[in-house]
């Protein structure tokens, strides 16, 4: 069962009533958790045949609301390239890495799901300063940018730009911490 601020967003998410930086966070969610995605999928569905229903006949067509969508769709740019992702529980383990993540520092998801992301991929180089000002970020529950020194599994460093956002509650409790990472420079 989903708790119910979950359910709450999945409906301002389908309805459209999500803020950007909101929404960009609530999909994150919606990759790794099954659940939320198949209520989101649910609700749009159902927003979906009630639109259609409520069109005149002559817009609810099939070919001509098809043809129309099918037309904006092939007008919109190319996606981005993804950004590599990780999704830590409150005490800070990780839940979930997409597979840009793993891409960039080598590890699988199986290898660091339940592990602290610092204890595998921060090193000699890793400053110490920009850790404690993640982890007090981390504490107070409010997001953080900095700019780290990691480690590939091979043991190669790389710089990277972390992007960590909380995502609370409806009472500011942290149901998940979402880390959007870019690498900067390969170390030689």
């Amino acid at each position: 069962m989903l708790v119910d601020v979950l359910q709450d967003r999945a409906a301002l998410y389908v309805s459209g009533a999500m803020a950007a930086p909101e929404r960009d966070d609530f999909e994150l969610i919606l990759e790794f958790h099954g659940g939320l995605r198949a209520l989101v999928a649910e609700l749009q569905n159902a927003t979906t045949a009630w639109t259609i229903a409520e069109l005149p006949p002559a817009l609810a067509a099939p070919t001509g609301l098809m043809s129309r969508i099918l037309g904006t769709l092939d007008t919109q740019p190319a996606p981005p390239p993804p950004e590599a992702v990780a999704v830590t529980d409150p005490a800070g383990l990780i839940e979930w890495v997409n597979p840009a993540f793993s891409a960039m520092c080598g590890y699988t998801l199986g290898e660091l799901r339940g592990r602290k992301p610092g204890a595998l991929l921060q090193g000699p180089a890793t400053d110490p300063a920009a850790v404690s000002r993640i982890r007090q970020s981390v504490r107070e529950r409010r997001a953080c940018r900095e700019t780290l020194i990691n480690y590939h599994k091979d043991g190669s460093a790389y710089q990277v730009a972390i992007q960590i956002t909380p995502v609370l509650d409806d009472d500011q409790g942290p149901l998940w911490f979402v880390a959007r990472e870019r690498i900067l420079a390969e170390s030689a």
